[in-house]
């Protein structure tokens, strides 16, 4: 076998082996009413989410809470439990809650 042919089995073996890539999971908005306005929470994983609030969109992270979950970053704070929700904008807490499903 010649030294091109062996390189190219070794390759093909090697390319075999790897992983396929990770899937990130199917997510589904939420949508909320927050202070009257519509917006939107999407989680990404136990660690990441998305809120969409009165025309801009923030990325955020799992941050401790005592209680519920809480995701923040250095503009917005939404946190949830249960039913009961709210963001925070610096000093303004805006209660939220979680607009039904069309059709159910």
């Amino acid at each position: 076998m010649s030294r091109i042919a062996a390189c190219l089995l070794i390759a093909l073996t090697l390319a075999s082996c790897a992983s396929p890539p990770k899937k990130r999971p199917v997510v589904t908005p939420r949508p909320l009413s927050c202070g009257g306005q519509p917006a939107q929470i999407t989680f990404y994983s136990p660690d990441e989410a998305k809120l969409t609030y009165a025309g801009k969109s923030y990325a955020l992270e799992r941050q401790v809470s005592a209680s519920g979950a809480q995701y923040g970053n250095s503009t917005v704070t939404f946190w949830n439990k249960g039913i009961d929700a709210t963001l925070t904008f610096g000093k303004a807490v805006i209660p939220c809650t979680y607009v039904p499903k069309k059709g159910l």
